[in-house]
């Protein structure tokens, strides 16, 4: 039995599957910078090329396989739409770097100015001024404690301008715990408290800003799914051009002729000319090919060889042409060729070069019962 890769669909779709392997090919052997599938997914003619892929993969499994009905059909709208959504998805990442940009930028102004606010604190105390004067300060406590804080932190590093370099400010915050045991003085302890206050408004000032920066910069996942989106939406648009393609000919359907032959041979009359019957068969069965009316191939292996008399010609199924197998008569009604014809839209049925009485009856008697005519040509 013959009856499910052989459908009209199917060698469109294999044509354009294998272009598409061509294209991956000769550009999988080039130097290339991005995956295949990226390539694919980034240039348009290469996009148009697998939306036909999967138009004809649609129409073959939903049409001519599964053969989707009216309630089918309705359910497809959810894949297509699940897809569309699932493509418009990655529209999000990028209004969302536009929306926390602003506050991205604002918690950097604010994480600079914390970063100058602490070294003018830093030198409020160990600048070289209010060293030279600390000797000065009313408390001796507090002049002496000065006084070794600033020979402690002398060598600071310092720009050609003078100010504090990052390195100098992170040996200070690193010497705060130990400062905080060794000085006493109020004019130093205040002066300590202060740094604390602003090194925490640094460090959660600092976590705000990586934040930010996570919501405004593009992941490697968000980069790869971005990749996809065209792929999704070429996807998108194949399944709902196949759901119109499914629907119209589920609304009109093409009637359909049908030429059923038996055994895969035709019958031909013997004692007449049948070099002339036989070229008048090969260009009927030709044109009707052309034509795409349809062919199908009963075997029955229970029908008697043709009598002495006829010559019968052998018949080779076309890959579009169904071919049905009959173990016999009785099971006629639950075979797989009434089933199958029961949908289709057949109106008219033609058995030419069919000899046996039995098989031409039950014809005959199923046509009139569906509604479709059986024409019977025992001979050419």
């Amino acid at each position: 039995m013959k009856k499910d890769l052989n459908k009209p669909y199917f060698a469109p779709m294999v044509f354009w599957l294998a272009v598409v392997g061509v294209l991956l090919l000769v550009y999988g052997q080039g130097s290339a910078d991005v995956p295949e599938l990226i390539y694919l997914s980034l240039a348009p003619v290469y996009l148009l090329v697998a939306f036909a892929f999967m138009y004809y993969f649609f129409c073959w499994s939903l049409i001519s396989v599964f053969r989707l009905g009216e309630v089918g059909w309705k359910r497809v709208d959810y894949g297509w739409l699940l897809l569309a959504s699932l493509a418009l998805i990655s529209a999000t990442q990028a209004v969302r770097v536009d929306w926390f940009q602003t506050d991205y930028q604002l918690a950097q102004s604010a994480e600079s100015r914390l970063h100058k606010r602490i070294a003018a604190e830093i030198d409020d105390m160990l600048g070289s001024e209010h060293c030279k004067a600390a000797k000065d300060l009313p408390e001796p406590q507090d002049a002496a404690q000065v006084s070794r804080l600033c020979e402690r932190f002398a060598a600071l590093e310092r720009s050609a301008d003078g100010r504090l370099s990052a390195l100098a400010v992170i040996k200070v915050q690193q010497a705060l715990g130990d400062l905080r045991s060794e000085y006493s003085a109020p004019l130093v302890s205040q002066w300590l408290e202060r740094l604390s206050e602003t090194f925490g408004e640094i460090e959660r000032q600092r976590a705000d800003v990586h934040r930010l920066q996570g919501l405004t910069e593009v992941s490697q996942a968000e980069k790869l799914y971005g990749y996809c989106v065209p792929l999704l939406l070429v996807i998108a648009l194949a399944l709902r051009a196949s759901k119109v393609t499914g629907e119209v000919l589920l609304k009109a359907p093409r009637r359909r002729k049908l030429w059923l032959i038996v055994n895969q041979r035709v019958v031909i009359d013997g004692l007449g000319f049948v070099r002339g019957a036989r070229a008048r068969l090969d260009e009927a069965l030709r044109n009707w090919r052309v034509a795409q009316w349809g062919v199908v191939h009963l075997s029955c292996e229970f029908i008697a060889g043709a009598s002495p008399q006829d010559s019968p010609v052998p018949v080779t199924p076309g890959f579009y042409e169904n071919e049905f197998r009959l173990t016999t008569l009785a099971e006629f009604d639950s075979s797989e060729f009434v089933e199958w014809a029961a949908t289709q839209t057949i109106d008219i049925l033609y058995l030419v070069g069919e000899t046996d009485p039995g098989l031409i009856d039950r014809l005959r008697r199923w046509g009139e019962a569906v509604n479709i005519e059986v024409l019977v040509r025992e001979r050419i």
